[in-house]
């Protein structure tokens, strides 16, 4: 290689590296992190399998109020996953809502007219169940260690294609 030939091969990697910052970082960063939050749908935790409080339909009774309830659920609810609900609307919402360079939004898509669903569901808030009724945390987004580390492997994965 000349050294005319070494530079503008030099020239045209800055470019391809400022089009991976600046316009498909965000969309490699957004496509990643849909994935990790949907996958918290199936291991049903956020830091590990099966962190999330039970939900009563599976349970064979519970309390309320100090009394004992028996379960009247019967079929797929016994077994369907926690917040997948009957339809698995909450799980299917998440998508990225926008891109811009080097930026990303991921959001859920509104279930119905309930705009605050799911993130009653992700924070742990007040839901509309009657006085004092307060919905467990069930972490699905956020900020997580092992989604930014999958992001930067397939950055790099992208970088090195670039480099060769």
């Amino acid at each position: 290689m000349t050294p005319d030939e070494f530079e503008r091969r030099l020239k045209e990697l800055q470019e391809e590296f400022k089009d991976l910052f600046d316009k498909y970082a965000p969309r490699i960063a957004g496509t990643v992190a849909v994935r990790f939050f949907k996958s918290r749908f199936q291991i049903e935790g956020w830091e590990r399998n099966g962190d999330w409080k039970e939900v009563q339909r599976r349970m064979p009774v519970w309390m309320r109020n100090g009394k004992t309830v028996k379960n009247y659920y019967k079929g797929a609810k016994l077994t369907r996953k926690i917040l997948t609900g009957d339809t698995g609307d909450l799980g299917r919402s998440i998508e990225v809502q926008k891109e811009s360079p080097g930026s990303v939004t991921i959001w859920t898509r509104p279930i119905g007219s309930n705009k605050a669903y799911a993130r009653v569901h992700n924070e742990g808030l007040r839901a509309g169940r009657g006085r004092g009724f307060k919905m467990p945390k069930r972490q699905f987004m956020g900020e997580h260690p092992e989604l930014n580390k999958l992001i930067i492997q397939e950055i790099e994965r992208k970088l090195k294609e670039i480099a060769r």
